[in-house]
């Protein structure tokens, strides 16, 4: 795998069979960069997030597009050059705005920091965009590539760049968070507030849907026992939360039960979330209804964010002899390398069980239409912010990495399951920052050999001070 070098970009290329077979590609043809198109951004990534959602992308890429949002840039050495064996996917975080031809005025300069999906590599990408008129701080990206993408993978946030060096140092750390969770608390935010409506007005589908998902498969009440699946995992820690501290009085559940692994059992009750925490074998030879106090007027609620071995399925099956309603929503799919074959039938296989399939786009496209994007973003954000300042989930801390090499090494510790529940994945690329950054006050000098000198420099010495700031610069 190539190394990391601040004179050459370097992009993640995972095979598509199997998002285990990762490499590192220096692009060493990549510059000079071609000019930018009128209404364009062009960003570079400056924090990223790994979790295993970016599995996901990968093994479920070629259903719904996620392959085709940064493709295989024509600077590809020829050995991963074939789009059907090879492939880019995306990570949550924040990038910089290193040059623009979007009109001034707008809010958009040079040096504001965007959050939103982005490559997974220091090769700056181009965005065409389009300034939201209904929310502020926020663009579309509008590439005819990206058409058929989900909305939620093409809207944008953006925020003016910091001044002092506090102000950065702080600005990092909650730009990781932001990085690392923002998203996923959104889609527990949604299925508490919208899917389990307490006010009829506001409820929406799980996955979208015209119909399918009625007031009282939203209700949640004292008759109410909810199990969350996967229950370390960062999604369902989010909707934990807003269990237990984002409803109304009235509108709680009798119980909400954490069911996963035994090596995570001790973090999951550490955050103080559930009422109870068993394991996914807890149905061996035992009545899971009494195991849960679910009793036959009961209403249970199993939620799946990525259960081993089927065990969502299973104890939602025997639920249903004993309980008069039982519901099951899926939210994310087990860990496992397999091949675009599989993971197709696998999920024909789910939909013809009567599984409903949570969206987090289709959700936050039909709770933008009640509230309009102004309205529902306002409410997000503070909630968010709310989760954020008040420490995120018990015991979660940011475990930094820095440049492509440990993003390299974060995956591979991912896919072989080392990462902890209490670790979150967050990579800082710093000098990238820097080396970009100079790119467009230095246009005028043209690609020469006293440009690159230049950039350089001034690269390596905002490097430097990086690490005399603990990383504030990025």
């Amino acid at each position: 795998m190539a190394k990391y070098t601040p004179t050459t970009p370097t992009i993640q290329v995972l095979s598509k069979q199997n998002y285990e077979d990762q490499h590192l590609v220096a692009l060493p043809n990549a510059l000079p960069l071609p000019p930018l198109t009128p209404h364009s951004l062009r960003i570079c990534t400056i924090i990223l997030s790994l979790t295993t959602n970016n599995f996901t992308y990968a093994r479920c890429g070629h259903l719904l597009g996620w392959w085709d949002v940064h493709p295989l840039p024509p600077s590809i050495p020829a050995e991963f050059a074939n789009p059907q064996d090879y492939g880019r996917v995306s990570a949550w975080g924040y990038g910089v705005v290193v040059e623009s031809t979007v009109p001034k005025g707008l809010g958009i300069e040079v040096g504001t920091h965007v959050y939103g999906y982005l490559p997974i590599g220091t090769l700056p990408v181009d965005m065409h965009v389009e300034i939201s008129a209904d929310a502020n701080g926020q663009f579309v990206e509008i590439s005819p590539q990206r058409e058929k993408l989900m909305p939620v993978y093409n809207r944008y946030l953006f925020y003016s760049s910091e001044t002092t060096a506090q102000q950065k140092a702080e600005r990092k750390q909650s730009e990781g968070y932001d990085s690392l969770l923002q998203v996923l608390f959104e889609a527990g935010y949604m299925m508490n507030r919208f899917v389990f409506a307490w006010d009829s007005s506001e409820l929406v589908h799980p996955s979208g849907a015209d119909s399918g998902w009625t007031t009282e498969d939203a209700r949640i009440g004292e008759d109410t026992i909810l199990l969350l699946f996967a229950a370390s995992g960062k999604t369902a820690l989010a909707f934990a939360h807003q269990l237990k501290y984002g409803r109304p009085a009235g509108k709680s559940s009798r119980k909400v039960v954490g069911v996963g692994s035994d090596a995570p059992r001790a973090f999951t009750e550490g955050t103080g979330l559930y009422n109870s925490v068993l394991t996914y074998d807890a149905d061996d030879d035992h009545d899971i209804g009494v195991e849960v106090g679910a009793d036959a007027d009961s209403k249970v609620v199993v939620v799946d964010f990525g259960a081993r071995g089927g065990a969502a399925d299973r104890w939602a099956e025997k639920l249903r002899k004993s309980s008069k309603s039982v519901t099951l929503l899926g939210v994310g799919g087990e860990v496992a390398a397999e091949s675009q074959e599989v993971t197709t039938q696998k999920m024909v296989k789910r939909m013809a069980a009567g599984r409903m399939q949570v969206n987090t786009s289709g959700m936050r496209s039909q709770a933008v239409g009640i509230l309009g994007h102004k309205t529902y973003f306002e409410g997000l954000l503070t909630e968010w912010r709310t989760y954020r300042e008040r420490g995120v989930p018990k015991g979660l801390q940011l475990v930094w990495g820095k440049g492509m090499d440990d993003v390299g090494k974060g995956w591979e510790r991912l896919y072989k399951g080392e990462v902890g529940p209490d670790e979150g994945l967050v990579f800082d690329f710093c000098q990238v920052d820097a080396f970009w950054r100079f790119r467009g006050p230095l246009a005028c000098v043209g690609h020469s050999l006293v440009k690159y000198l230049i950039i350089y420099t001034l690269s390596v010495l905002i490097d430097k001070r990086c690490v005399w700031l603990g990383g504030g610069l990025a």
